[in-house]
């Protein structure tokens, strides 16, 4: 059996000693008009008609290997990897395309340090105000959607300590739906939510919020006769977000979840971590696929969703863009074609698509 995800498991059966911790880190096709940039130019022959079909991104995407030594994966070729500034117990990285950032995979092993409540978090702030635990946005209720409630506050203090725009900004975000969970308790979400330029996206959420015990003190410090307040942090694991702009995600999701799939660490990454937290370390076991398995889990989860909202949006954005859809009755591609496209064609190869077909990634956009 492999080393590389042995330590993946502290997310299924973490065991952290004490009940508070002291210090550490929290998180230490582009449009244009109508059409789309990229992609490759087929010309398709229906009778005496000639199709001009840009093809999607996705429909001719080419992967690489990410391998830094630490962790690898496959990611789609011209885009970019950043490794989070942390340690192995936080190790993170994010891939995206630099042209649009929004199309992005971003992945966090472990978080720490946010507490249950904003009491808690008042109570630190009276007795502790420049500490951690004083500065972060509590998550509350300790749920998958809390956690992403409470993200962009974290994630502008953890930039801020970082010292870089690591983190994005999930500002508006929205639950579409609860769509499962992944395999190692996390709640899978689709939600959407707007860009730091308000550009609106949508995507895949999940994180598994743990709670690592409780720690009372008086509500007043000078009063130990008041009320008592859970002052515990809570850690969160196995962050993932799969993202892209509102549109295009049912394009992209499939292409992001096999990156997720391929996620590997080393035994290398497996020894600096064992000297970072060798205690929890000494309570798993190994399991080589977890990160298959939860793209598999994801995958289910995703295909097995409320299709309306797509239905409804997708519209939307057609009637917004200007396209109208159809599908090749050859091969069942669907593509987005310029508005009057069925007026000028007089063929029998593409024809209208049906509601049912609006839940489906497009192939490519036909334009005049």
């Amino acid at each position: 059996m492999k080393e590389s995800t042995k330590l993946i498991l502290i997310i299924v059966t973490v065991i952290v000693a004490g009940a508070l911790i002291a210090g550490g880190c929290f998180f230490l096709p582009k449009l244009i008009g109508n059409k789309v940039s990229g992609g490759n130019t087929i010309t398709v022959k229906d009778g005496k008609e000639k199709i001009k079909i840009t093809q999607s991104k996705t429909k001719t995407i080419e992967y690489e290997k990410y391998d830094n030594g630490l962790v690898s994966f496959d990611y789609p070729k011209g885009w970019k990897v950043d490794v989070g500034p942390f340690d192995y117990i936080h190790y993170s990285f994010k891939v995206y395309d630099p042209s649009n950032p929004d199309y992005m995979l971003l992945f966090v092993l472990k978080q720490e340090g946010a507490l249950k409540s904003e009491k808690a978090r008042q109570v630190y702030a009276s007795m502790y105000p420049d500490s951690m635990f004083a500065k972060l946005t509590p998550i509350d209720p300790q749920t998958t959607e809390g956690y992403y409630n409470a993200w962009n506050g974290n994630a502008k203090y953890n930039n801020t300590e970082a010292g870089v725009e690591y983190f994005p900004q999930l500002n508006n975000f929205t639950v579409i739906e609860n769509i499962g969970k992944d395999m190692v308790g996390g709640d899978i979400l689709r939600a959407s939510y707007t860009d730091a330029s308000g550009k609106k996206c949508q995507g895949l959420f999940t994180a598994a919020v743990k709670d690592i015990g409780s720690y009372y003190i008086s509500e007043n410090m000078w009063n130990p006769f008041g009320n008592k307040v859970d002052v515990a942090p809570l850690n969160t694991y196995n962050i993932i977000i799969m993202s892209a702009p509102d549109e295009e995600f049912i394009n992209w999701q499939s292409a992001l979840d096999h990156c997720v799939g391929t996620i590997q660490f080393s035994s290398t990454f497996i020894n600096g971590f064992n000297q970072q937290e060798d205690t929890i370390l000494k309570t798993v076991q190994a399991n080589q696929k977890i990160y298959d398995q939860i793209s598999d889990s994801i995958m289910s989860s995703w295909e097995a969703r409320n299709n309306s909202y797509d239905i409804i949006s997708q519209k939307q954005s057609d009637a917004t863009l200007g396209y109208e859809r159809v599908y090749d009755t050859e091969t069942g591609d669907i593509y987005k074609a310029y508005n009057g496209f069925t007026d000028d064609y007089k063929g029998e190869r593409y024809q209208p698509i049906t509601d049912d077909m609006y839940t489906k990634a497009t192939a490519g956009y036909i334009e005049k």
